[in-house]
């Protein structure tokens, strides 16, 4: 990758005022280190000062060597797949909870911003995963995750789960979580999933809620097919296939969902600092103790 960033767009959902600030704060260190900028309309819209860099979708897409996102770890999973998929390269600011793709807080932007400007930075390439709908590929991609809900509360659905076309197991479950690495940090976690360092280039396979005592997580290579035959729903509702929690698609019994690797990666920008374990350790509370 080109280190010589000299073109950068500001993308992300609406923000609120009281960021404004923070906002105005990288504008101005991109122009002190004489970069040509460009503002996404969401932003632009929230902050009358920075409409002279109002900039489309395309203009961001066809000019732009790299994107920085402001907001969570959703946000930055929209820019992935809005711009990120093309090749342009993501730096995020944190103004979420946890962050754990969104990795500079808005305190360490005077500090981490100009370096990063100057090519002090390292790459971590994520994948995306894709589906098949009854053998036709979908357009909905996914960084985190792929779940197969049961569409209803305190409804089950019966499934069968193949692995290359060798057959795992018949489940009852609320539903089936298929994750990356990268979205072992999200919703499989708040199952009890398994924490998967990002290097790890894995597919993880969780039911929801199981209807049995011994069903555990599965973690496979990364370029294995996982395939889900779905035989029946414990409602009158069609269950759903959820991508990342942003998109969600209706689903019938006995359709068959075949997930994979997707082609497409997005490449994510860290300052050399930034330590995976560290992370972990302060988003997650690890070593404290339950009274502080």
């Amino acid at each position: 990758m080109n280190k010589n960033l000299n073109k950068i767009a500001l993308t992300g959902l609406s923000v609120d005022k009281k960021h404004e600030d923070i906002i105005k704060s990288i504008v101005d260190i991109l122009l002190k280190e004489e970069k040509n900028i460009f503002i996404e309309d969401n932003l632009v819209n929230s902050f009358d000062s920075l409409r002279e860099y109002r900039s489309s979708p395309d203009q961001i897409e066809k000019n732009c060597d790299l994107l920085i996102s402001i907001g969570g770890d959703g946000t930055i999973i929209n820019t992935a797949k809005k711009y990120g998929i093309k090749g342009i390269p993501i730096l995020g600011i944190n103004f979420g909870s946890l962050g754990f793709l969104t990795d500079i807080a808005p305190d360490n932007i005077k500090k981490s911003l100009p370096s990063i400007l100057k090519g002090e930075f390292k790459i971590d390439n994520r994948s995306f995963l894709q589906s098949k709908l009854n053998s036709s590929l979908l357009k909905q991609k996914a960084l985190n995750e792929i779940v197969l809900l049961s569409g209803a509360v305190a409804k089950m659905i019966e499934f069968d789960v193949f692995i290359d076309g060798e057959f795992v197991y018949k489940q009852r479950a609320d539903g089936l979580i298929v994750f990356t690495s990268t979205g072992s940090t999200a919703y499989s976690l708040s199952g009890g999933g398994p924490l998967i360092h990002p290097d790890l280039n894995i597919i993880g396979i969780m039911p929801m809620f199981p209807h049995s005592l011994n069903t555990t997580p599965i973690i496979i290579d990364q370029h294995k097919k996982v395939r889900i035959v779905l035989n029946k729903i414990d409602s009158n509702q069609n269950s759903e296939l959820s991508f990342d929690g942003q998109e969600n698609i209706y689903i019938k019994e006995r359709s068959s969902i075949e997930i994979s690797k997707s082609k497409e990666e997005v490449s994510l920008i860290h300052p050399l600092d930034n330590e995976y374990f560290f992370g972990c350790r302060s988003k997650l509370g690890w070593g404290k103790s339950i009274l502080e």
